[in-house]
């Protein structure tokens, strides 16, 4: 495939992405990327994204087939070895910190082979455009290859949940969901890593120092 095909799909890549609706940006990584393979990284992921899906819509995920949207990125890192994911989803919860800390602890406490809460990122957005820029950048190497599509979610593949769902019961249930999900401790473990985090990245701007380590 020709370089200018490649930024021509890339372009396209972008501009879908920037008109969906996300606000959080994540960096899912292992233990040890360089051994993990593909189809094995994948296989965590999956049912990553699946326990999320419970916690957050509950039996809703399977009868109704509910799923948070997400876009996810397959990328190797610069030396071509070191397999992580990025992610952009909404937040869907009012307080946004909040869910990239249940994220985090629920992934870190996954399996033995995914990473500890300080190697994953997962973060409010603070630029859209600098973020889609980075998610899509191993295009030119990868090609559509990067994009997880086994991983993805689009809202549209949803059934909207009914209003009357959407109620008091529903937010408490959600809440134990999360609680027997992410302890207290590891969510404020996973507050520290965001906070030190965000400090890195404000002082830096450099969205890059999340492919290290």
């Amino acid at each position: 495939m020709g370089f200018e095909q490649r930024k021509q799909e890339r372009q396209a890549l972008v501009q879908h992405l920037l008109a969906q609706d996300w606000d959080l940006f994540g960096t899912l990584k292992f233990v040890n990327g360089r051994t993990i393979g593909r189809h094995s990284a994948n296989k965590l992921l999956r049912s990553y994204w699946n326990k999320v899906d419970r916690i957050i819509y509950g039996k809703a995920a399977e009868r109704q087939n509910m799923r948070v949207p997400r876009w996810c990125f397959a990328h190797e890192g610069a030396d071509h070895e070191n397999f992580h994911i990025h992610f952009v989803m909404p937040s869907l919860l009012q307080d946004t910190e909040y869910i990239c800390c249940v994220l985090n602890a629920v992934w870190a406490q996954h399996h033995t082979q995914t990473a500890p809460l300080a190697k994953n990122w997962i973060m409010p957005v603070q630029d859209r455009a600098a973020v889609t820029s980075y998610v899509t950048h191993e295009y030119w190497r990868m090609g559509s290859d990067t994009i997880s599509d086994d991983l993805c979610w689009n809202a549209e593949q949803s059934n909207p949940l009914p209003q009357h769902t959407l109620n008091e019961h529903y937010t408490q249930q959600q809440a134990q969901r999360i609680t027997r999900a992410a302890s207290p401790l590891w969510l404020q473990q996973a507050q520290q890593a965001l906070n030190t985090q965000q400090a890195q990245y404000e002082a830096s701007g450099d969205l890059q120092m999340m492919e290290r380590g």
